[in-house]
């Protein structure tokens, strides 16, 4: 039996609307993801950059709000890596991989990832050598022991979902090492079921009432991933 976080108490058709309404802005700011960017952080050695790895069919638009939360924080550069799903999660951890070879020069790296995204993190971080680059993951909403909702994707990304996926066997299998993760689970996440399935690290925040897309817009998201970043969380 599966144990799954404690249902929501709130009315169901507020949840409902609240996740409309992330899903309408998540909408609003994607042309804005459209348009390719070749930023390179400087060449220093003493830096961190954070990299933001986006969801399925979605773009790096969906990481501008808490971008720019970030920004007002101290974090000056972030990055956002755009991959395309069709071709698979390995593929495009290798070209993460590719990505902060040529984009991050010098200094550690923090990834924030939403959904596949994490997936994808997790990928590099453990079986392509990125826990040599990396300090932090921390990931919102991401289906780190699958996702039943797999089963209604019939594309490669939605077979490497399945409980029966050979990726995710051997992810599950191991962790990074020396790397530190945050797993924030939203608690009226429609697309990881059972929820629970978005944790696998032991800090692992739970934020009730908020949906799958609506942890981009969270101020409490904001909150908790701007803690991790910060100065006094880099020597922990």
């Amino acid at each position: 039996m599966i144990l799954d976080f404690k249902v929501s108490e709130r009315p169901t058709h507020g949840i409902i609307f609240r996740e409309a309404l992330a899903c309408l802005a998540w909408g609003a700011f994607y042309p804005l993801g459209i348009r390719k960017s070749e930023r390179k952080t400087k060449r220093k050695a003493e830096q961190r950059t954070v990299v933001f790895i986006h969801g399925y069919l979605a773009n790096p638009a969906s990481f501008y709000p808490l971008s720019v939360y970030l920004r007002s924080c101290g974090h000056p550069q972030p990055l956002h890596f755009h991959y395309q799903a069709k071709d698979g999660i390995e593929q495009a951890a290798r070209e993460l991989r590719e990505f902060l070879r040529r984009r991050v020069r010098g200094g550690r790296i923090d990834l924030v990832c939403h959904s596949l995204g994490g997936v994808i993190g997790r990928v590099y971080l453990q079986e392509l050598g990125g826990s040599r680059r990396v300090d932090r993951c921390i990931t919102l909403g991401t289906p780190h022991a699958v996702t039943y909702n797999s089963y209604w994707v019939n594309t490669r990304v939605g077979r490497e979902l399945r409980p029966d996926s050979e990726l995710m066997r051997r992810l599950n299998a191991g962790r990074a090492a020396r790397v530190r993760f945050t797993d924030i689970v939203g608690g009226a996440d429609n697309i990881v079921i059972p929820r629970v399935f978005a944790s696998h690290a032991p800090d692992t925040v739970h934020i009730p009432d908020v949906g799958h897309v609506g942890l981009l817009f969270s101020p409490k998201v904001f909150f908790e991933v701007a803690r991790r970043l910060g100065p006094d969380q880099a020597e922990r």
